[in-house]
């Protein structure tokens, strides 16, 4: 769900009854209901005044759950055009009143949110179903769903599309690929700069193939598997040959991260293999540092 913070604050549709001089509900009982219902219009999640006074919170990443960037659920029951309680597979990530959701070409707005269903729904509804190349804001007429018939949440269009911005500019080559829909997307993006420094390692495949399909990938190396002439240059590897200084680590749990050299930064490479041997009694550790796997060299030398 959405950041339990914007459901806490406090909204003007909460106190407007108190904030009204008594004089003139006395004179006008149903201004206070008029002024209630068209804050609603404005304060629900994504509308203009959430939007502007919830922007920082908006752009937090712990909002891109699972469910707000699928954005969507599945109808139950079969509704007709007048029914008012809508019953769904699951309701996270919708807010907790006064959301939009869309089936078919209806949109519909409710008063509250249950585990299985929305109660209180207000059909042929009005509102802003796209942010695409423009804002769409469209009006609709009430009509039957039947079961299966797939949900929408209208009330998350804001995030997702600040989704895809965020992707374009954390996640270059990824950008308009689908990631698994059950990923924590907000925990991806966060380490997504470990992710790209550690290509070409096996991590860095694991960490992909969770990303795109939810798997474990088993990876092959077939380098070892090549029969390689003393003419032929198939090194797709440099080898780092060291001792270990700080003996309270451990070399070989640097696997899959970026070795950067003390006193010259532009000099670092991503660590593919580690192993460890003794010589003469001495111990001694060996990086493999992945280079590429075509004739250029993506290792950054001094």
């Amino acid at each position: 769900m959405v950041q339990s913070n914007f459901e806490s604050k406090v909204r003007i549709q909460e106190i407007i009854d108190n904030q009204i001089p008594e004089f003139i509900l006395e004179e006008n009982p149903k201004f206070s209901e008029f002024l209630k219902q068209y804050y609603i219009s404005q304060e629900y999640q994504g509308g203009n005044i959430d939007l502007v006074e919830n922007l920082v919170e908006y752009l937090k990443l712990d909002n891109l759950t699972p469910e707000v960037i699928s954005g969507n659920t599945i109808l139950s029951q079969q509704i007709t055009e007048t029914s008012d309680v809508i019953y769904v597979n699951s309701t996270i990530g919708f807010p907790n009143s006064y959301g939009l959701l869309k089936i078919d070409d209806e949109i519909i707005t409710y008063k509250e949110r249950l585990a299985d269903r929305f109660t209180g729904c207000i059909r042929g509804f009005s509102g802003i179903e796209s942010y695409d190349s423009e804002l769409v804001f469209s009006q609709t007429n009430a009509s039957s769903h039947s079961s299966q018939t797939e949900v929408t949440n209208l009330s998350v269009l804001f995030l997702q599309k600040f989704y895809e911005k965020i992707k374009f500019t954390f996640l270059p080559g990824l950008e308009k690929v689908d990631l698994y829909e059950s990923l924590n997307v907000n925990n991806f993006i966060k380490n997504s700069k470990s992710f790209y420094q550690a290509k070409g390692s096996k991590e860095s495949f694991r960490i992909l193939f969770n990303a795109l399909y939810g798997i474990e990938p088993s990876v092959i190396d077939l380098e070892t598997f090549l029969f390689k002439s003393s003419a032929a240059n198939y090194r797709r590897r440099k080898e780092l040959l060291f001792e270990n200084l700080s003996p309270e680590r451990d070399p070989l749990l640097i696997t899959g991260y970026q070795v950067t050299k003390n006193n010259n930064s532009s000099v670092f490479g991503s660590v593919s293999e580690a192993e460890i041997f003794t010589r003469n009694n001495r111990t001694y550790y060996k990086f493999y540092i992945f280079l590429g796997y075509d004739d250029s060299n993506s290792e950054n030398s001094g």
